[in-house]
């Protein structure tokens, strides 16, 4: 038998250099084991927190239409998943939980506004095709819905920066340990879009767009060396779909939205994504293709500035 090649010690970013503090490191298959069992349990548990509080029955977060307290309740439970991986990170692994992807600290403001602007723009184009091509249509436009909608990006925001801890943070780090930089991407890539599987309406296309966000996102957190554009543009991506332009997110019907976008009569789900959304579109898939092209290079000529200084 012959040892399994390990990566070099150097990480290939800063980013992956998180998992090398750790006093006692963990592998891909159980990080895979942790990132379910906070998924599963810490969400959970949190979810039960939290309908309680907000006086919901516990139904209200299985299907159906979402309104406000019920998308935020659903949403800030994900924060029971990133506080059991910050105890499971600080007690058993012995880092600080900000090498998981928030180490180096520095032009955050400028990382999160690249990241919401991006998301705007890239979500913007399949949606404005469809709304030129007469295959989506405005519904109506709800000022009064303003207020709503921006407080559901709190939630957002937690769900979202929670995904990528987990996936482009988390897995992927310790994947790389083991297994080099070509396994971390393709793994946590594919661990993402299994856990959208279940999402409702989802489609081979949907998938297949889940994976080219997954690696669109591992490039771009590569590149910038941690997770604070990855998290904005997660956050925004999701937020801008449901309640700015009231499309499914994922196959979530959000009811808080701003403006009300669907499909038009005789539209065609392999442009408009169907129930599942626009993430379900082809039109995404082209998107977000080109996207994570661009952001593999962006990283290449990181890593190549970076190996020449």
């Amino acid at each position: 038998m012959t040892a399994a090649v390990q990566p070099e010690r150097v990480p290939l970013s800063p980013l992956l250099g998180g998992i090398y503090r750790a006093r006692r490191p963990t592998g891909p298959v159980v990080g895979l084991l942790v990132v379910l069992f906070c998924l599963l349990v810490g969400q959970a548990v949190a979810a039960v927190v939290l309908v309680s509080a907000f006086g919901l029955p516990m139904s209200a977060l299985i299907g159906g239409e979402l309104g406000l307290t019920t998308q935020l309740a659903l949403m800030l439970s994900f924060a029971g998943a990133s506080g059991l991986l910050a105890l499971w990170i600080l007690v058993k692994e012995r880092r600080p939980f900000g090498s998981v992807g928030f180490f180096p600290a520095s032009r955050i403001g400028a990382h999160l506004a690249l990241g919401a602007v991006v998301a705007v723009v890239l979500l913007s184009v399949p949606v404005g095709i469809n709304l030129l091509g007469g295959q989506f249509e405005i519904g109506s436009v709800r000022a009064a819905q303003i207020g709503g909608a921006l407080v559901a990006l709190i939630g957002f925001a937690v769900q979202a920066s929670t995904e990528e801890i987990l996936t482009r943070g988390y897995l992927m780090q310790v994947t790389y340990r083991k297994w080099g930089l070509v396994a971390a991407i393709a793994f946590q890539a594919v661990v993402f879009a299994a856990l959208h599987g279940v999402n409702a309406n989802v489609s081979v296309i949907a998938l297949v767009n889940i994976v080219l966000i997954a690696v669109m996102l591992a490039f771009w957190a590569l590149a910038e060396g941690a997770l604070w554009g990855v998290c904005a543009f997660h956050a925004v991506w999701n937020w801008w779909q449901g309640n700015v332009y009231g499309i499914e997110v994922s196959g979530m019907d959000i009811r808080t939205t701003v403006l009300e976008i669907g499909g038009s009569p005789g539209s065609a789900p392999l442009l408009t994504g169907g129930g599942f959304g626009i993430e379900g579109s082809l039109l995404t898939t082209a998107v977000l293709a080109v996207a994570a092209v661009l952001a593999a290079l962006a990283y290449r000529r990181k890593l190549a500035r970076s190996q020449a200084g």
